[in-house]
């Protein structure tokens, strides 16, 4: 046989080839998914789709919550430092000084004793809080209480920067004790301005590290005249 006739031979039988897999995929007789079956399938995906995405904003929380009470428990451990020293420096210098001196740091023994109770108080609250616990609500229902405490802190802490100035003045004028009024008032003005700056720095800080997650926390609510839905953005 030439070598023309053997390729001709060659390409039959790899036309016999490709015809016989054609063939042989017909037989398989694939049949489409019947729709009960596909409706299972989907919503399967759709429920594994929406239990990861909820995985995810419960990760998100947890983080959110965590930084919260962080920065919290930051803020108190200073609070608490500001307090014992205040403590420790009244008690010597109550009994060693006399006159104004000795009612300045008088009060600011008695003050920091309240302090270091609400930063005890504030610590042991925030350590009995799971963050992971706590649902998208009640993260920002937590977050939005904090700030509003700490800025009517702020505003109270002027009010003390105030009566100090008001006793201080007022000393000028008394004639029973004036030293003691001068003394408590000087101290209300220290305390007021230490509170006044610490409680401003501490709320301007939860503000600025939470203002982006509640923006985004929030846009995935939606209201509408029957209720509230969650919407997820990927």
């Amino acid at each position: 046989m030439t070598q023309k006739g053997k390729r001709g031979v060659a390409r039959k039988g790899l036309r016999k080839q490709f015809l016989s897999i054609e063939v042989s995929q017909e037989e398989l007789n694939l049949k489409p998914m019947p729709y009960n079956s596909l409706k299972a399938l989907l919503a399967i995906c759709g429920f594994m789709l929406l239990f990861s995405l909820g995985q995810a904003q419960d990760l998100e929380l947890s983080e959110f919550n965590q930084k919260r009470i962080k920065t919290s428990n930051r803020a108190m451990y200073v609070l608490g430092g500001w307090a014992v020293g205040n403590i420790a420096l009244g008690g010597i210098q109550r009994s060693r000084l006399s006159g104004e001196q000795k009612y300045f740091h008088e009060m600011n023994l008695f003050w920091n004793l309240v302090n270091l109770g609400i930063a005890g108080a504030a610590l042991y609250g925030n350590s009995q809080v799971d963050p992971g616990s706590l649902s998208l609500f009640e993260s920002l229902k937590e977050q939005d209480k904090l700030e509003k405490i700490l800025w009517f802190n702020v505003a109270l802490n002027g009010s003390y920067i105030l009566g100090g100035a008001w006793l201080k003045e007022r000393s000028k004028s008394a004639t029973n004790r004036p030293e003691r009024l001068k003394g408590y008032g000087n101290s209300l003005m220290l305390q007021g301005g230490f509170l006044l700056v610490y409680d401003l720095v501490h709320v301007l800080v939860q503000q600025s590290q939470s203002s982006d997650k509640v923006e985004a926390f929030l846009s995935q609510v939606q209201f509408s005249g029957t209720g509230i839905s969650l919407r997820f953005i990927f």
